[in-house]
C-alpha cells in the first residue's frame, strides 16, 4: 500500500500485512520526519489500500473529507472580512492555515511545505511571485496544489481567467464579503473538488505505473 506524506510529498511503501484493520493509525515519513495518518476506513474489497467512499458526497462533503486534519493551507490575504472568512472555512474543514505577513515570507513557505490549498489575494502584493514559484515547481509537487487567485476584477469559477492565470481557480473579492458567509465553503469546496477531478485520470496512471 502507498501513502503519501502530507508534508514532503514522498511515498511511503507499507506492506499490507503491518496495517492494522478497522484501526486508524500513524507513522513517520522516513525522508523528512513528519507524521502521516492513515485512517481505517473501508477498505475495497481486493484493493490495495484504505479508501473512503466518496459516492453521494456533494462538493462541501468533498471538502471535510479533504481536509482530514491533516492538510495545510497557504492563505496570503491582508487582514479583512474575506480573509476571516476563508479561515473560519479552513478551521471548520480541519485545515492549518499559515498566515505569511509578508509575499517573501510566502514564497518561503512554498520552500519548505507542500500546500493542498493555497489561496492568493492580488492585494496581498505576492500574485505575481507565487505564479511565478509555482510555475516552476515540480510538476509532482504542482498537481498537488490547489491554487486558488482573488481580485475584485474577477468572476468566480471563471475557467479562462483561472487557466489565463495559471491557477486552479478565481474568486471575485467582493463575494467574499456578502452576507451568506456558506458561500466561502462552497466555493473552497468547488475549487478542491475541481482540482481534484482534473487530476484524476492523471493520478490513476500514475499509480498504475507505480510513479504515485
Amino acid at each position: 500500500m502507498k501513502i503519501a506524506c502530507p508534508a514532503c510529498g514522498r511515498n511511503a511503501n507499507l506492506p499490507d500485512g503491518k496495517i492494522p484493520k478497522n484501526k486508524d493509525f500513524s507513522f513517520k515519513c522516513p525522508q523528512c520526519g513528519a507524521l502521516v495518518p492513515v485512517k481505517a476506513s473501508a477498505k475495497i474489497p481486493g484493493g490495495a489500500g484504505f479508501e473512503q467512499n466518496t459516492a453521494g458526497m456533494g462538493p462541501d462533503d468533498m471538502f471535510k473529507l479533504k481536509a482530514g486534519g491533516a492538510k495545510k493551507a497557504l492563505v496570503c490575504l491582508t487582514p479583512c472580512l474575506g480573509r476571516n472568512r476563508i479561515m473560519a472555512a479552513l478551521e471548520h474543514a480541519g485545515f492549518t492555515a499559515h498566515v505569511p505577513e509578508t509575499p517573501a515570507q510566502a514564497v518561503k513557505n512554498l520552500e519548505y511545505y507542500v500546500y493542498p490549498l493555497v489561496v492568493i489575494d492580488d492585494a496581498f502584493g505576492a500574485g505575481k511571485a507565487m505564479a511565478a514559484k509555482m510555475n516552476n515547481m515540480d510538476m509532482f509537487l504542482r498537481r498537488k496544489t490547489c491554487l486558488v487567485r482573488i481580485g475584485p476584477g474577477f468572476e468566480t469559477g471563471n475557467a479562462m481567467t483561472a487557466l489565463n492565470l495559471s491557477a486552479n481557480y478565481v474568486i471575485k473579492s467582493q463575494d467574499l464579503e456578502q452576507e451568506d458567509s456558506s458561500l466561502v465553503n462552497h466555493v473552497l469546496a468547488v475549487a478542491l473538488s475541481e482540482h481534484e477531478q482534473m487530476y484524476a485520470v492523471f493520478n490513476d496512471s500514475m499509480k498504475a505505473v507505480g510513479k504515485a
